[in-house]
């Protein structure tokens, strides 16, 4: 099962748009995280406390995600960031890692296929990389892996189609999602 985690502002922009290609005929569950609410972290780290509820949107993303073998993260480049929709579902991942419900949640992740698409217009594929280093250091951090990533290039509508080289990277994934 193929997972999208979207985080853009745009339903039919760029960063849809290069995702799509990728996934053209492949089966896939959407999921359009600025629909989504995600309420304030809640940190107990360090308190002799556990998690065991969300009164947000979180659990039905994270339990879709989790059983799902690829997960693709998209988002426009935000200020040389992945948007804020994205960065909230990451950061309750904190949350998770205190929820005995999820005592299995880093070997979960482990096992996930892990790919992030990302789209900017002020020189993505040097400007982009700490966006591309957030995700592969998250997921590092949880014993996880990114195994590939698409970075492409746009800045106003429909200016995706002038970037060959994203484009082609998402015919690769769309031959090998095919291929499954």
């Amino acid at each position: 099962m193929i997972t999208v985690l979207f985080g853009g502002s745009r339903p039919e922009g760029n960063t849809a748009t290069l995702t799509k290609q990728a996934l053209e005929g492949v089966e896939h569950t959407w999921i359009d995280l600025t629909e989504y609410r995600f309420d304030p972290v809640r940190d107990v780290r360090h308190e002799d406390s556990e998690i065991r509820d969300y009164r947000d949107d979180y659990k039905a993303v994270i339990d879709q995600m989790l059983e799902s073998d690829i997960v693709i993260f998209a988002s426009p480049i935000y200020w040389y960031s992945v948007s804020a929709s994205l960065k909230a579902f990451i950061d309750h991942w904190s949350e998770t890692l205190e929820d005995p419900d999820y005592a299995h949640f880093k070997e979960r992740l482990a096992e996930i296929d892990f790919r992030l698409v990302i789209v900017g217009g002020d020189c993505p594929q040097v400007k982009g990389k700490p966006c591309l280093k957030q995700i592969e250091y998250s997921l590092e951090f949880l014993g996880a892996r990114l195994s590939d990533s698409i970075i492409g290039s746009a800045e106003r509508p429909g200016d995706i189609y002038n970037d060959r080289y994203a484009l082609d990277h998402a015919a690769r994934w769309n031959d090998e999602l095919k291929g499954q």
